[in-house]
């Protein structure tokens, strides 16, 4: 039905997606329903400005045809990450899913409901940011494009209520996320079927297949909490985004420390950062950004376990690549006062999206640990490519090194 482009901007010199549907294809009522779906996309997105949801610029007409020019997202989407490196270590996926809550509530708050959250409609950048994209099918409070009794999205990631064809609030796109989060953890989708009719009664009647079974490792907690966002009734369910990722950051922080020596992104109040050290970046910030700096930095400050992580939030924020990097490098030094790590950060950096290119998100976590190992610049980039099976994909690595 229709085809995405890249394209350029001139008036701003920057790259678009444009989404264009190929609405010349339908006729009478049913043609003039998909543009005002595709209308009521721009306006659902458009009031929902947040770093983890794709911007949308403009909506537009062309020889007939509606078209969005949207934010480039250079990455992947979750269904094409979770073909090629299966499920998620648990602070992983729980990170993930962190991001996919926040954007979810900012919808919620503006009366936004995304009705359609899937693994192909999550993108993941190369930096670990998420991206949520297609409000094609949400419904805004305001509008009456989507009627009760009208069953619309994905089979597997329906909530009982949408399979109804029932109104569906924001506890809807929650059970969406924990279909999402179990697949992430588990490696396959909890509601499974030959056809929609098979999955849809699944959905509405059946529990999903024990998540702890998949894997006694996991933390019971968390389970528990994957399991709270899949009940078959709203009222059983979290209430808010918020709630659901307070539940899975408490969840992790009572696992076992083999599962929690890695920065989980949740929100979890400003624990940590003394307010001296948020003035001092946000000061920096504002030189390159405006006044929004506080809300960026106050906002980041929930998401990050370290003053470097939110460093490198915020830094997303700079559009020049060279003062991007130098905003990165913390003027105070190593608050910690150890010696000065033998492998600069910016290589460890430069390391870790290479990998991603080859192994998929976990190269965050095996990144890490070559850090933390590591006895020089070499040594850190040799103990990277040793996770690289093919040994072409690894001579290439290698071959990259600065």
């Amino acid at each position: 039905m229709g085809m995405i482009y890249l394209a350029h901007d001139p008036a701003i010199d920057r790259k678009v997606a444009i989404k264009l549907i190929r609405a010349d294809l339908l006729g009478g009522d049913e043609r003039a329903e998909y543009v005002a779906r595709f209308r009521h996309e721009a306006q659902a997105a458009g009031r929902c400005a947040h770093p983890n949801i794709v911007a949308v610029y403009d909506f537009a007409v062309h020889e007939g045809n509606p078209y969005l020019a949207m934010e480039y997202v250079e990455g992947s989407n979750l269904s094409q990450v979770l073909a090629r490196s299966g499920r998620f270590p648990p602070p992983d996926a729980v990170a993930l899913i962190g991001q996919v809550l926040d954007a979810l509530g900012c919808a919620h708050g503006l009366g936004v409901v995304h009705r359609d959250v899937k693994p192909a409609n999550i993108l993941l950048m190369a930096d670990r940011q998420v991206k949520m994209t297609d409000f094609g099918i949400s419904r805004l409070d305001t509008s009456a494009l989507t009627q009760a009794g009208t069953v619309i999205g994905t089979p597997s990631y329906m909530s009982p209520e949408q399979c109804r064809g029932e109104a569906a609030d924001a506890r809807s796109d929650l059970f969406c996320a924990g279909v999402v989060l179990y697949e992430l953890l588990s490696g396959m989708r909890p509601f499974t079927g030959r056809n929609m009719t098979e999955i849809a009664l699944q959905v509405m009647n059946q529990p999903p297949p024990d998540l702890g079974a998949t894997d006694p490792s996991l933390p019971r907690a968390l389970v528990a909490a994957v399991e709270r966002a899949l009940a078959k009734l709203p009222e059983d369910r979290f209430a808010t985004a918020g709630d659901m990722a307070a539940a899975l950051g408490q969840a992790l922080r009572s696992a076992p420390n083999d599962l929690t020596d890695r920065t989980v992104v949740l929100p979890r109040g400003h624990a940590g950062f003394t307010e001296a050290a948020l003035s001092t970046i946000e000061r920096e910030l504002a030189q390159h950004v405006g006044p929004i700096a506080h809300h960026l930095v106050q906002t980041a400050a929930r998401h990050a376990g370290s003053l470097e992580e939110l460093r490198d939030i915020v830094a997303r924020r700079i559009d020049e690549p060279a003062q991007r990097s130098r905003f990165r490098q913390d003027p105070t030094g190593d608050a910690s006062g150890r010696s000065a790590h033998p492998v600069p950060q910016a290589l460890a950096q430069q390391g870790e999206r290479e990998l991603a290119v080859h192994v998929g998100p976990i190269a965050r976590i095996l990144a890490k640990r070559a850090l933390e190992a590591a006895t020089s610049p070499d040594d850190f980039w040799q103990r990277l490519a040793s996770h690289i099976e093919r040994e072409a994909d690894r001579q290439a690595f290698l071959r990259k090194r600065p």
